[in-house]
């Protein structure tokens, strides 16, 4: 401290002590004492569960559908027809809660204490209070799973039947179809556990003599902290899709010549498959304050009165929220194939003539990839000091006062590797054959064809930190 405020405060205290000295010397009187404590503490607690959950319906519809008629004309010419149709179709969902809980609580406690002194003109007076408090409220949500499938088919049959003196033909035709979709997701379980506790004491104490010296002097310190760590087991996810469809067309037709049959085959089918999991979560937030404050003051009143007051402040703030985010793992493939066959056959007196031909192309695509884990720390902190203080004795007066402020932050992280690969496959081919049956023996004549190509794209990303 500076010289003149040196120089101030002595005066005041070589006042101070001489009024004492006389009020001593002048009272003698009993002194008169005055204590009081408290103190108070409550709580409250209200935990609540609830159990777990599961939904499911199911539906199923079937329908068919047969038809036929018959005709014949004046020349005895009879032509029948028939036809059946018939499909079908199922569904299915299912949800799935777990648990659910929660547990809030609180809890206030209070104690303060009082007392004072008297001595004739004289007393002193003490004062104190401590305060504290904590909450808290866990929270634990249970996972949530969801499952889906659909089903559905039908098939349609067609065939004609023409009879007449020269002979007869018959025409068919058949289709058929079906799919199948399904799905499940489940998300995991959340927890939260948020909390608090603040602090604060406070203290004074003020004192007085007759001859006119007064004290007084107060300080306080408070803090608060709180969290609340979360923490998430992540999703999963899946879905799926197949179809596939045939188509049949055949013909016969018998005369006098011989008899010639066709038949051809187109079937189609595609598969759909998709899953995905990751992003569990654990992060961890958390900050306090703290606030320290203190105050003096001396007044001395005489020929030379001498009054000094000073005050201090300190208050540090910090807060940080270290995290982990998992990365996302997906996979998934696609495949798309057809097929076609056709078939003749021709026979008559000379011999029988058979002529296959079969084509086919299919394509699958598969692909994973993946994302790294992301970590991080970050934080940041702020202090504030502040001081004042003034003196005056006479006609000399003085004051002094100081602030000074810090921060500071950072934010460390680091990701994981990511990538990604896939495969795309390409294929097709033909088969043919003939086969001449006569007088002469049998000839057959054969030729397959086959393509195929793969192609392999993909990358990789080296993770990174900071």
């Amino acid at each position: 401290m500076k010289t003149w405020m040196q120089r101030s405060l002595g005066v005041a205290g070589l006042a101070g002590g001489l009024w004492l000295a006389g009020s001593i010397a002048a009272y003698a009187d009993d002194p008169a004492s005055h204590e009081q404590d408290s103190s108070t503490e409550s709580s409250v607690a209200a935990p609540i569960e609830l159990g777990g959950l599961s939904l499911g319906v199911e539906t199923e519809d079937r329908s068919s559908v047969e038809q036929s008629s018959s005709y014949t004309d004046s020349d005895g010419n009879t032509t029948e027809t028939e036809s059946v149709e018939e499909s079908s179709s199922q569904s299915d969902l299912g949800i799935d809660v777990g648990e659910i809980s929660i547990d809030p609580a609180a809890m206030l406690a209070t104690e303060s204490s009082t007392s004072s002194v008297e001595a004739g003109d004289s007393g002193s007076t003490e004062g104190s209070q401590l305060t504290s408090g904590e909450v808290e409220a866990p929270v634990s949500l249970g996972g949530v799973t969801v499952t889906g499938s659909q089903q559905s088919a039908s098939t349609t049959e067609e065939s004609t039947t023409t009879t007449t003196d020269e002979g007869s033909a018959s025409t068919s035709e058949s289709t058929s179809e079906s799919s199948a979709t399904g799905g499940a997701l489940e998300i995991g379980q959340l927890d939260i556990d948020p909390a608090a506790a603040l602090s604060d004491d406070r203290e004074s104490e003020t004192t007085s003599t007759e001859g006119g010296v007064n004290d007084a002097e107060s300080s306080s310190e408070t803090s608060l902290e709180a969290s609340s760590p979360i923490t998430f087991e992540g999703i999963a996810a899946t879905a799926t899709d197949e179809r596939s469809s045939e188509r049949e067309i055949g013909s016969t037709v018998t005369d006098s010549e011989g008899t010639a049959t066709t038949s051809e085959t187109v079937s189609q089918a595609s598969s759909n498959a998709v899953g995905v999991e990751g992003l569990d979560l654990a992060v961890d937030p958390m900050a306090s304050v703290w606030n320290s404050t203190g105050s003096a003051a001396t007044q001395a009143r005489g020929i030379e009165g001498a009054e000094s007051s000073a005050s201090e402040s300190d208050t540090a703030i910090w807060a940080g929220a270290p995290f982990h985010l998992g990365g996302i793992t997906a996979a998934g493939e696609s495949a798309q194939a057809e097929e076609r066959q056709a078939t003749s056959t021709v026979s008559d007196d000379e011999g029988t003539v058979t002529s296959t031909e079969q084509s086919w192309d299919a394509t699958r695509t598969s692909f994973i990839g993946q994302t790294g884990d992301i970590a991080g720390e970050p934080w940041v902190w702020l202090t504030d000091t502040r001081s004042d203080a003034s003196a005056s004795a006479g006609d000399s007066e003085g004051s002094d006062s100081n602030t000074a402020q810090m921060v500071g932050y950072a934010f460390p992280f680091a990701i994981g590797d990511s990538g990604f690969a896939s495969e795309i496959v390409d294929a097709s081919g033909t088969h043919t054959a003939d086969a001449i049956t006569d007088e002469n023996g049998t000839r057959t004549n054969e030729r397959t064809t086959e393509n195929q190509s793969v192609t392999r794209p993909g990358f990789v990303l080296d993770g990174a930190a900071g």
